[in-house]
């Protein structure tokens, strides 16, 4: 059973990532939050175009459509009132997306080398390739990410701060294995104080490719009567 795991993720880890993108995919998603003794649920459903076009449908707290692509233009849809918000953040491309990270194979790396971060060692511990990153400038924050790997998929990402502190840890777990490998559930911890921390719970479930993934949410468009409103700007916080 081990052996035909592994020949099946060798063999997709083979393929050219534009081929492994090359298909429909949705996925529901439940996050969950915790920070300061408060719990917080959000639910979403995304469909992932093989042109890099993302829906977002978020349900909870509130029914939201978003609309990305690879550019990261950005169209925010509200239905209860008909009214669009439509921005331009490369932060907030498509290709930015976890889903979206694995289905076209880039996680071997994260992306890291997109934010800025070099690969500076791999090394084998315990059983698992650990590669290790480290920004291309100086920096007050992060020094350096260590990226694990067990039967060649992330298994644990940890960035450290300045004092050599883990500042921040993300785990993949539960991956469903096919054409595309997708961990159902993402833990991250990140250390806001030395004695609190922020907590997301990201659940992924009715995972869906190709053939199968079949909705008419991969085609949504913004109704051309709706009304375009401004993006609200965050309050500025006093020091």
């Amino acid at each position: 059973m081990k052996r035909a795991i592994l020949a099946i993720l060798t063999a997709a880890l083979l393929l050219p990532t534009t081929l492994l993108a090359q298909q429909r995919l949705s996925v529901d998603v439940q996050t969950v939050t915790v920070s300061k003794g408060k719990k917080v649920t959000a639910t979403k459903s995304l469909y992932l175009n093989p042109d890099g076009r993302l829906v977002s449908v978020t349900h909870r707290p509130q029914h939201i459509i978003t609309l990305t692509n690879t550019l990261g233009e950005m169209r925010i849809y509200n239905p209860k009132d008909n009214t669009v918000v439509v921005a331009d953040n490369k932060e907030m491309a498509s290709s930015k997306e976890t889903v979206s990270m694995f289905a076209s194979g880039r996680f071997v790396d994260m992306d890291l080398p997109m934010y800025g971060y070099k690969q500076t060692e791999i090394r084998q511990e315990d059983g698992m390739t650990i590669k290790t990153f480290e920004p291309k400038a100086k920096t007050e924050g992060v020094v350096k990410v260590e990226l694990a790997f067990d039967r060649h998929l992330p298994v644990c990402m940890i960035y450290y701060g300045p004092k050599g502190n883990a500042i921040r840890k993300v785990y993949f777990s539960r991956y469903e294995l096919g054409r595309v490998p997708m961990p159902m559930r993402i833990t991250e911890v990140e250390y806001t104080s030395p004695t609190d921390s922020l907590i997301m719970l990201s659940t992924y479930s009715n995972l869906t490719i190709g053939a199968d993934a079949q909705s008419e949410m991969f085609d949504f468009e913004v109704p051309t009567d709706a009304v375009k409103v401004a993006l609200e700007q965050p309050k500025a916080v006093k020091r």
